[in-house]
């Protein structure tokens, strides 16, 4: 769940895409360098970008204007994964040994683990998560290197399914070949966090 302001803000640009900073401060009542802050965070999330018409009127550079991405266009597949997960559930299967084969099957087409050095293997492995629209990032810790996730694809499921986090550790693991461990921490504006232990 975004912070409120930020929702408002994608809330707007939903209805009218290619609105100006001004247009968003005037509607929700708010300075234009507060807009531009919490846009700067959407855009950094994957969720707004930015662009310029093509056509200028008048003199000097036309206004950025901005638009929802395509991370940030409602799937409307939840009910469907609430379904498919509940199914799961009911047949017996461990969730963990079903989450682990979704995670095998995500990377068939990949050479897994990746190669090169363990910060160039989650620097590629980055770029795949950045491909499934994670908004991924990474820092390093005094524990181990720590990957970030801002844009969780099911963060909504996660209250009743929490297990799900466990297919990210999953994935992670299959793609740089160390342990990794979600932190367990599940808020609705902070980024999901997994500690990899290096070998």
């Amino acid at each position: 769940m975004q912070h409120p302001t930020r929702q408002a803000i994608l809330d707007f640009l939903r209805k009218h895409p290619g609105a100006q900073v001004r247009d968003l401060a005037e509607a929700l009542g708010m300075t234009p360098a507060n807009i531009r802050h919490h846009l700067a965070i959407l855009s950094a999330q994957g969720l707004v970008e930015s662009y310029q018409p093509k056509f200028r009127y008048g003199r000097g550079r036309p206004p950025k204007r901005f638009r929802l991405t395509k991370a940030a266009q409602p799937m409307y597949l939840e009910p469907l994964t609430r379904a498919l997960l509940d199914w799961v559930r009911e047949q017996g299967q461990p969730m963990d040994e079903v989450l682990e084969q979704i995670a095998e099957r995500m990377c068939a087409h990949l050479p897994t683990p990746l190669r090169g050095s363990l910060r160039e293997r989650i620097t590629t492995a980055l770029g795949i998560l950045q491909g499934w629209r994670y908004a991924p990032r990474w820092e390093a810790h005094q524990d181990g290197p720590r990957i970030l996730i801002s844009q969780c694809p099911y963060r909504a499921l996660v209250p009743d399914y929490p297990e799900l986090c466990r297919l990210d550790e999953h994935l992670l693991q299959k793609l740089l070949g160390v342990p990794v461990y979600h932190d367990g921490k599940h808020t609705h504006q902070a980024p999901c966090v997994f500690v990899i232990r290096e070998a």
